[in-house]
């Protein structure tokens, strides 16, 4: 009798989550990509049963123990199914990006903040105007905001977010964002991006800052043959942090830089040419320019890769 009231149990317990999922989908509380995954996951119910059927009159609790695994085995598929789209390139959806900076203006605060979308930030070809292009899954949505201060500068933001909190399983996949900045302003480049690969080509840009913030995904970052205008000649410029992953820092010859490096306690060295550059400090140390005091354009900045590699080399390599 014990066995039987542990077996109506389960079943009641599951046949109450069904009516449950069913109840709020239908009054709209469920989001359509949760219920879509409960469709998929309904053969799990004949792993519950043959699992309960082989167990309960072997162990104690078989019931119970088929239940949590059948729970697992879902949740391990599903993250496993999920994590397999995201991988797909995907331009189900596609936006334009195309501002035009007015003249008048001398500094452009430039925010870009992505999810799990491929990264190209590069000069434009045509002066003033912020241009691009963006293709992805039919869950992203992407805004460009645009706003003149009345001081000189003007700021805008790209920023990537999702339709709907629990997206449907076919409508995951990877983004790819192509944004194109103008030569003729000065700017202060912000960038903060959940997964995916980065290149901040700044090659030819009057670029004054540069912050970025890469969860999860490698990052190439080109700095320009620029002396900084807006900066105290000794100001740090940036922080540029990849939290999981390595980052590649391209720099002119013409062009010293200092950088402070922070490697997590990773132990992995940094890789640059040692008769270019200088780690002067054991631990995460500082990189530096050999000829950094006396050279005409030097720069300054924070490097944060906890679990990659960081690599510097020089412009043409």
């Amino acid at each position: 009798m014990k066995v039987k009231r542990q077996t109506n149990f389960i079943w009641g317990l599951v046949a109450l989550g069904v009516g449950l999922i069913v109840l709020l989908r239908a009054l709209d509380v469920l989001p359509a990509g949760m219920y879509d995954l409960a469709l998929r996951a309904w053969p799990a119910l004949l792993v519950l049963f043959g699992l309960g059927t082989l167990l309960r009159n072997r162990i104690p609790l078989g019931n119970l123990i088929a239940l949590i695994v059948s729970v697992a085995l879902v949740g391990g598929l599903a993250a496993s199914a999920y994590s397999s789209r995201a991988t797909q390139e995907r331009s189900d959806y596609q936006e334009v990006i195309a501002q035009p900076i007015d003249s008048g203006i001398t500094l452009l605060r430039v925010s870009v903040n992505t999810l799990g979308t491929d990264v190209e930030i590069v000069r434009s070809l045509a002066s003033g105007t912020v241009s691009g292009q963006f293709s992805g899954s039919s869950e992203s949505l992407l805004v460009a905001s645009y706003n003149e201060l009345g001081d000189g500068t003007a700021d805008l933001a790209v920023t990537e977010s999702r339709t709907s909190t629990f997206p449907m399983l076919e409508s995951i996949g990877r983004g790819r964002l192509l944004l194109e900045l103008p030569a003729g302003v000065a700017l202060d480049v912000s960038f903060v991006g959940q997964e995916g690969t980065v290149s901040l080509n700044m090659d030819g840009l009057a670029l004054e800052r540069l912050n970025m913030d890469l969860v999860k995904g490698n990052a190439a970052v080109s700095l320009p043959n620029y002396r900084p205008l807006g900066s105290a000649p000794d100001a740090t410029l940036g922080a540029l942090v990849v939290r999981e992953g390595s980052v590649t820092l391209i720099v002119p010859t013409t062009v010293a830089a200092r950088f402070t490096l922070n490697r997590g306690g990773s132990g992995l060295r940094p890789d640059f040419d040692s008769t270019v550059y200088n780690l002067l400090a054991d631990g995460d140390g500082i990189l530096e320019a050999r000829n950094f005091d006396t050279s005409e354009i030097q720069i300054r900045y924070t490097v944060t890769v906890p679990r990659g590699l960081i690599t510097v080399q020089a412009a043409g390599e």
